[in-house]
């Protein structure tokens, strides 16, 4: 079906966008704690956050600080997550840019 012609209704244009997130489900959110945890003992601390775009698209900028500060990870932004953390942050090692399984860090 080409719905390239098709008229569309300006309607629901007046309907607000919501940008209320649900409640985490406790047990998955428990689950992914816990994975995570694991991961990290395994890796044996030696671990670093890459930040990318979805930390400025869901609004979540501060808790990601949060974790860096309280982890004290090094952490890395990808090309359109730069902006997710400044620059000027201590533990802030640049822009990781990943092309086919290959990594530059810029």
């Amino acid at each position: 079906m080409d719905l390239v012609k098709e008229e569309i209704f300006s309607d629901r244009l007046s309907v607000p966008l919501s940008s209320t997130r649900p409640p985490n489900d406790p047990d998955t959110e428990l689950f992914v704690l816990d994975l995570i945890q694991d991961r990290v003992i395994a890796a044996g601390g030696d671990v670093v956050v890459l930040v990318d775009a979805c930390v400025i698209r869901h609004h979540c900028r501060n808790e990601v600080l949060d974790l860096l500060k309280r982890t004290g990870f090094p952490v890395y932004g990808t090309p359109m997550g730069k902006t997710a953390i400044e620059e000027d942050y201590d533990r802030y090692g640049g822009v990781c840019f990943i092309p086919y399984s290959s990594y530059v860090i810029i």
